[in-house]
């Protein structure tokens, strides 16, 4: 795309502009971030043009990366927050259902990663590697929550459906009972369970409340005869086996 057209979809501010940009570029990859969420918010708001509209909301959320990692509800959450320190330059005209559009435009691009459900069901789970990578299908890049996830699996260490979200927390917590993980592992008749949660901090160093809670679900996979074959710690780009740590014992 020439520099020419980039200074043009500034000076005009037309709403067809995002568009037009896409439609010009020989490669997606140089169309702006904010020219790519103006096509999906479509408009601006009144005295907002929908370029910087996308400006601030991007800024909002500190990178694209973050931005199209949020589900409706931190992007409702990082608005309000956003007006209440920036009077100046608010962000307007971006209501319930828009966040809800954008959140499932968010979503679906993700979903490329996940595995099909034939694929899932011929996955064999034997190691913490395999459990991991499975466990990355259903994770939100850059989401700055705690969730606790369950695989339930069936006799042949093949998983019976996607990871479940047992809880979503805070930024440092997922607060959820063990006895939540094992009435889903019963509903859905599995045989074995792989329990895995995020860090946000990108560190998956286990806390003592997670080798406390890891504690809890043993005790309970032995009263329902249901193996919990291991507690997995998500960080950025790796993890920690908590049965590999030795401080708890599983069987």
């Amino acid at each position: 795309m020439e520099e020419t057209d980039k200074n043009n979809f500034e000076k005009r501010g037309g709403e067809l502009m995002p568009r037009e940009l896409m439609e010009r570029a020989a490669d997606p990859a140089l169309v702006p971030d904010e020219a790519l969420v103006a096509v999906l918010l479509k408009t601006g708001a009144h005295g907002l043009n929908v370029i910087e509209l996308s400006r601030r909301l991007i800024e909002a959320f500190g990178s694209m990366k973050s931005l199209v990692s949020g589900d409706w509800r931190t992007l409702e959450e990082r608005i309000k927050d956003w007006n209440k320190t920036h009077p100046d330059r608010p962000i307007k005209g971006l209501g319930h259902v828009k966040c809800l559009e954008l959140a499932a435009a968010f979503e679906m691009g993700r979903r490329w990663s996940r595995l099909t459900p034939d694929e899932l069901r011929t996955k064999k789970v034997t190691d913490p590697d395999v459990a991991y990578e499975v466990f990355k299908t259903v994770l939100t890049p850059g989401d700055d929550k705690e969730n606790l996830y369950a695989l339930l699996l069936n006799n042949k260490n093949c998983p019976i459906c996607e990871p479940l979200r047992i809880s979503r927390g805070t930024a440092d917590s997922a607060p959820a009972f063990a006895r939540d993980v094992f009435k889903e592992a019963l509903k859905w008749g599995a045989v074995a369970v792989m329990v895995a949660h995020n860090h946000p901090s990108g560190d998956p160093k286990p806390s003592k409340a997670d080798i406390k809670f890891t504690e809890r679900l043993a005790a309970l996979a032995k009263i329902t005869e249901i193996r919990l074959l291991d507690h997995l710690v998500l960080g950025e780009r790796k993890y920690v086996s908590i049965r590999s740590t030795a401080e708890v014992v599983f069987d």
